[in-house]
């Protein structure tokens, strides 16, 4: 039986719905006098999404130094001027083929949520020294120039979807 007379410390369920109804409130408050602030931004879900994103920038940059050490070896990009299309792709397996011995354990890259989609990693030789490797972010960077559309790509999926990219020349295609 509880002492009625006793001094109970701690913190009720009621006050803990209080608090965090007061928190809510100031930052709608804020949010609303600051349009650049977001709650999602720090939302679990936004975690996840960063954390893809990370893996699949690690992965272009594998992608990335897979492709110079072909350069290297061979004085040119892997597949002929022109050829574009996704990393996993059964269609078109060229790229695939040629990158996968010089990738460090030799298996190949699929991002993380789209593996085998039109989402995949997707890779656009320019020329002979020239190279495009893109990645469709979920949260994209804030130096990110936009969304890439490359029209002469017969293998490009067109709803504009990769907003990152990593290439070797500064120039925009």
């Amino acid at each position: 039986m509880i002492n009625p007379s006793s001094n109970q410390r701690g913190i009720g369920l009621i006050s803990l719905i209080f608090l965090f109804a007061v928190i809510f409130a100031l930052l709608n408050v804020y949010a609303y006098y600051n349009p650049n602030f977001s709650l999602s931004r720090y939302s679990p879900l936004n975690y996840l999404k960063a954390k893809r994103d990370e893996t699949r920038i690690t992965d272009l940059k594998k992608l990335e130094k897979a492709v110079l050490a072909y350069f290297e070896d061979n004085k040119a990009m892997p597949t002929a001027d022109g050829w574009c299309g996704r990393f996993s792709t059964l269609l078109h397996p060229e790229f695939a083929i040629a990158v996968k011995p010089y990738l460090e354990r030799q298996d190949l890259l699929y991002d993380p949520l789209y593996p085998n989609t039109n989402r995949d990693y997707f890779y656009y030789r320019v020329d002979k020294r020239t190279y495009i490797l893109m990645a469709a972010l979920e949260v994209p960077k804030e130096n990110t120039k936009g969304k890439y559309n490359y029209e002469r790509c017969h293998d490009w999926p067109g709803d504009d979807i990769y907003n990152y990219r990593m290439t070797n020349v500064e120039q925009d295609f």
